[in-house]
């Protein structure tokens, strides 16, 4: 990704050129816009630390586990917010064009890092069984789709309805789709996924895990990771907009409150609608399900991120942030100026620490209960890996180093 940028120099020039644009406070103090929204990186940091977190865990309870069907578990939630969170950082890359070089430069590293990806999660590299979907594929069609969305808005209104059309299409194909299985339900047996991406795809490239029969990474779950990051383009644009006007007016960042709790709100009562409308015509629900990232759940959670950025914004974004508040949440921006590099890497490094060794051992176990502290291994381990990742991000960000495609 970009390093996104809240505001440049020339919003900067235009704020302080602006009719009645004043550089002080009422008590005479210089106003000293930040030029960059930390409040994203505040929460993608703030969300990789449960990445880390669930990522480390030597044996995984069920309810926080993926969901094997039509539920939402914690880990459900993460990738989701990630492209939600991309978003908006693609909104602030974005606000002044689209570079097409650039675009497809980005996609084509995204995809080939993703069979990559894949193919060392999976220790296999046999191509007639390579997954050709997956996560970082899912994300480098997200990144080439916004890009060229682009070309045709890069206002928050016109990607409120973006969100909408994205939405919309995929509740129908779902809802389409749920009157021909068996009561109107979806199932693994019978859903969009399972015949579309199996005939694109063919059954040994995709989704393997967790009950075959779907693919919660190929095209149709890519509809609804576009409804997550269409809103969180809205959410980018929006407060675009807002610390734009706020700058003209010489206003802070509380402007934003009422314009973000707006649209958190929009987003869930469009989640509320979008499941229960097919009723209206006889059909089931659609359901909340991160399986088939279903609209109600990506809107639901696109809401619960915009409320989240907007505390975020009120807290790190504001003129004169203290001195404690900068330094507790230093190493939670770090970790989210390198958000690309934390997500993936951290997967990656559990991936071949969980490994079984040819003796049967599992290195992740044995290096825990080595060095585990009065006996609390799973806390130790958890605590190790937290710690290396904030050391790392926080190197990197002392030299302004950041993983991008």
């Amino acid at each position: 990704m970009t390093d996104e940028q809240g505001l440049g120099a020339r919003d900067l020039q235009d704020a302080r050129e602006a009719p009645g644009a004043s550089s002080t406070t009422s008590g005479g103090d210089r106003r000293a816009p930040r030029p960059r929204i930390a409040s994203l990186d505040l929460v993608r940091g703030l969300m990789l630390v449960a990445t880390v977190v669930l990522g480390s865990l030597l044996s995984t309870p069920e309810w926080i586990d993926h969901a094997t069907w039509a539920s939402v578990h914690p880990a459900d939630t993460l990738f989701p917010v990630f492209v939600t969170l991309s978003g908006c950082g693609l909104a602030f890359a974005l606000r002044r064009g689209v570079r097409f070089g650039v675009l497809i430069r980005r996609t084509l590293v995204l995809l080939a890092a993703g069979l990559l990806y894949s193919a060392i999660l999976s220790g296999s590299w046999a191509l007639d069984t390579w997954r050709v979907t997956g996560v970082l594929q899912i994300y480098a069609v997200v990144v080439a789709a916004l890009g060229l969305l682009h070309l045709v808005t890069r206002s928050w209104q016109g990607w409120a309805v973006v969100t909408a059309l994205f939405a919309v299409a995929h509740s129908v194909l779902l809802s389409g789709w749920a009157e021909r299985c068996v009561g109107g339900v979806l199932t693994r047996e019978c859903n969009p996924s399972g015949a579309i991406d199996v005939l694109v795809f063919s059954a040994a490239h995709i989704y393997q895990h967790g009950g075959a029969g779907h693919d919660p990474e190929g095209l149709v779950a890519s509809l609804g990771a576009l409804v997550s990051a269409s809103a969180g383009v809205t959410v980018g644009h929006l407060l675009l907009s807002v610390r734009r006007r706020s700058l003209h007016r010489s206003a802070g960042v509380g402007a934003a409150a009422l314009p973000l709790m707006a649209l958190a709100a929009a987003f869930l009562a469009a989640a509320f609608v979008l499941t229960w409308a097919p009723t209206l015509l006889g059909a089931q629900p659609v359901p909340m399900m991160k399986r088939l990232w279903s609209p109600p759940f990506a809107l639901a959670l696109a809401s619960a991120t915009t409320i989240a950025l907007l505390l975020g914004h009120l807290l790190v974004d504001r003129a004169g942030t203290g001195r404690v508040i900068r330094g507790l949440s230093y190493p939670i921006l770090a970790l989210g100026r390198n958000s690309l590099l934390v997500y993936f890497g951290s997967h990656v490094l559990m991936g071949l620490l969980t490994r079984p060794l040819p003796d049967g051992s599992i290195p992740a176990e044995t290096i825990a209960t080595t060095v585990a502290v009065a006996g609390h291994v799973q806390a130790t381990w958890t605590g190790l890996l937290l710690l290396f990742w904030i050391l790392l991000t926080s190197l990197l960000h002392r030299h302004r180093l950041y993983l991008r495609p």
